[in-house]
């Protein structure tokens, strides 16, 4: 009967000593999961920020382009207005011939 008890309790000390190095084991890849986690996360805020700076960076470029789109325009205008008071000025006055 004592080889039996010996049996039965080192077999029930194996399985707690099992359950308590998967334990164990769990909270180790917990924290390593958790560790590569954080740094992801930090890893995409990083990036959500570049671009967003980009993104700024980008509208202000554009809007700069917008503007000088409109510089252009009005300058074509000129052109075309000081072109017609050319064609259309005569000069009137007198020579001899």
């Amino acid at each position: 009967m004592k080889k039996i008890t010996f049996v039965v309790s080192i077999m029930l000390m194996l399985f707690t000593f099992q359950t308590i190095a998967e334990a164990a084991s769990i909270s180790t890849r917990v924290r390593i999961l958790e560790g590569k986690v954080y740094k992801q996360s930090k890893l995409i805020k990083q990036q959500a920020r570049q671009n967003r700076s980009y993104s700024k960076e980008l509208k202000n470029g554009l809007k700069d382009i917008e503007q000088l789109k409109l510089e252009v325009k009005d300058f074509i205008r000129q052109q075309e207005a000081n072109k017609k008071k050319k064609k259309t000025f005569k000069d009137h006055r007198y020579s001899f011939p």
